[in-house]
């Protein structure tokens, strides 16, 4: 199911999802002016964008199992 999932990251191009999620950990990192300097804001930044994605992966890998779980129940 990863390599599924990072298949079809490489291949998408950025939707409204993924406008949000950067927006939105944008937002929880805080102002850029409140770190002691860029280096330090651009480190939490990566980490932050780094934990969403393994969040992302784990929610497509679980919504994947869920709907072939449906899928076989409709069957």
């Amino acid at each position: 199911m990863r390599d599924i999932y990072k298949n079809l990251i490489q291949e998408m191009e950025e939707d409204e999802i993924s406008r949000s999620l950067k927006r939105e950990v944008i937002q929880l990192i805080g102002d850029r002016r409140s770190y002691p300097d860029t280096q330090t804001y651009s480190a939490y930044r990566d980490m932050a964008f780094a934990i969403a994605q393994v969040g992302e992966e784990a929610g497509f890998c679980r919504g994947f199992r869920y709907a072939l779980q449906l899928f076989m129940e409709c069957r």
